[in-house]
């Protein structure tokens, strides 16, 4: 990013607290030389994680799906979360554990690591596309979970994505609708999709799409407001005849969908768009959803 200044932060580096401006990874570690390793991205709003224990256990269950050690345990790792906010002087913020398989001689076999490498940083980070209504288009880079990695587990190779993206940039878009291998849409280059058609919330299947919190979220605020959810199977063109889309995540909060493909969507003018839009920014401030960084 231009401008990209880490002075100020604090980053946790595998039990120490170093200044963000001099952070560094060992080159021989095997989640810079093969993106073997996991992440995490939560968010703090107004100085309180939101759902940081479920972010947590997911964490984990992507560490036990590649046999990594996690090196601290759930309560530990959020305590050391918020001591790196705390120490980074910051109350609305991006979170990002990181879990790699570590130094070790190069080469692909993982036992050439003896110990996990643990790594917690936090930094300021607007919402990730902007606010307003965001164009997409549908990427030619197919997602290879399940046929590959599992889309449940967050990884540090985002390649897929990467590539997609620029398709994306090139084309003068905000981002990118990627496909599964059965042509399906599975979420876009870091965010899940929903679609409202005849009233019924509608969202596709996590055979190649992350489980996403913030999709958890809006699935339970839809129950809640009485709104009909389906999880399905969507292909592309069923999403040009949305009565409304947008997609959600952590980095990108929740975003109306104004066009795909050419296509207009008017998200902007369905209620329930906005209406679960309100109810996520009312969730992220909820006691009952979040832990407090600077005490109460």
């Amino acid at each position: 990013m231009s401008g990209w200044d880490p002075s100020g932060l604090t980053v946790y580096i595998d039990g120490s607290y170093v200044s963000g401006a001099e952070a560094t990874v060992p080159i021989w570690d095997h989640g810079l030389l093969y993106g073997d390793g996991i992440f995490e991205g939560m968010r703090c709003f107004d100085g309180a994680l939101f759902r940081p224990r479920d972010h947590v256990a997911r964490l984990g269950r992507s560490a036990r799906s590649l046999g990594l050690n996690m090196p601290l345990g759930p309560d530990e790792l959020i305590e050391v979360i918020c001591e790196v906010i705390r120490r980074s002087d910051l109350r609305d913020a991006h979170v990002r554990p990181m879990v790699t398989r570590g130094v070790g001689m190069p080469g692909i076999d993982p036992t050439r690591c003896p110990d996990q490498t643990l790594i917690v940083a936090a930094y300021p980070f607007p919402p990730l596309l902007g606010d307003a209504p965001i164009r997409l288009l549908t990427s030619s880079v197919v997602r290879k979970a399940p046929r590959s990695v599992g889309a449940h587990i967050k990884s540090l190779n985002y390649l897929d994505g990467v590539i997609a993206k620029r398709q994306a940039n090139a084309a003068g878009m905000n981002d990118a609708i990627m496909l599964d291998g059965q042509g399906a849409v599975a979420e876009c280059t870091g965010a899940n999709v929903f679609a409202f058609f005849d009233g019924v919330l509608t969202t596709p299947t996590t055979r190649a799409a992350l489980p996403g919190i913030t999709r958890r979220t809006i699935i339970e605020l839809a129950i809640e407001q009485g709104i009909p959810v389906e999880e399905r199977e969507i292909y592309p063109m069923e999403l040009y005849l949305a009565d409304g889309a947008f997609i959600t995540g952590s980095g990108a909060g929740v975003v109306a969908i104004a066009e795909i493909d050419g296509n207009p969507i008017p998200s902007s003018e369905h209620p329930l768009v906005q209406a679960l839009r309100d109810g996520y920014r009312a969730r992220t401030r909820d006691p009952r959803y979040v832990v407090p960084v600077y005490g109460g």
